[in-house]
């Protein structure tokens, strides 16, 4: 399996959202949709990405998802429910730098997260890890954790915006130590090692 991060340029680039692109052979599954499409192109060139699989609904993860299901009519992997903030600037915190940030998918392409998906030739554990958000997964593909906003940098996820919960994210980052991964993909920033990644709270 190929892995490929991509800094998202939207906003300018300011907030260094990382999506995450997949690739075993022909087939091709992205994690977060942040990256524009010629940039992913830039790395699949003509293969089709299958899926898309957001670690949680806000703006900087969500805003390039509808290019995404029109260029490859790819699904889009969400907790059951938080399809809602694809619509809602408040709940998808685009209000906080000044938008007012909707973004159209259409419920054919909508599809839900259970503990185990299996996409292609991609077997993924999946992780329910609220706190930084009530939608937010982390995503584990050959000892590779895509964790989205649970911990990046160094520290964890902020708590304070809607529907976060500092009580949840102390319960999600006590499952960490108990998933079996070498390697974490955050959603802003670089890779760390499972050991730092302990480290970070």
């Amino acid at each position: 399996m190929e892995i490929h991060s991509i800094m998202s340029k939207r906003y300018g680039g300011m907030l260094q959202q990382m999506s995450h692109v997949l690739i075993d052979g022909d087939n091709v599954i992205m994690i977060d949709a942040g990256a524009e499409v010629q940039d992913v192109e830039s790395v699949i060139g003509d293969k089709k990405v299958l899926a898309v699989l957001i670690t949680h609904c806000h703006f900087d993860h969500v805003c390039c998802v509808e290019d995404y299901v029109e260029k490859w009519n790819a699904d889009v992997y969400v907790k059951e429910g938080a399809e809602e903030k694809f619509s809602d600037a408040h709940k998808n915190c685009s209000v906080l730098i000044g938008e007012n940030s909707v973004f159209q998918v259409p419920q054919k392409n909508i599809k839900y997260y259970a503990e185990k998906l299996k996409i292609a030739d991609f077997d993924i554990d999946v992780y329910f890890t609220p706190g930084h958000a009530a939608d937010c997964v982390c995503l584990c593909v050959e000892k590779k954790l895509f964790c989205g906003d649970l911990v990046l940098g160094g520290t964890t996820g902020r708590c304070d915006l809607y529907d976060s919960s500092y009580f949840e994210m102390e319960k999600s980052l006590a499952k960490l130590e108990g998933i079996d991964f070498d390697t974490a993909y955050p959603g802003h920033y670089d890779t760390l090692t499972k050991a730092e990644v302990l480290n970070s709270f």
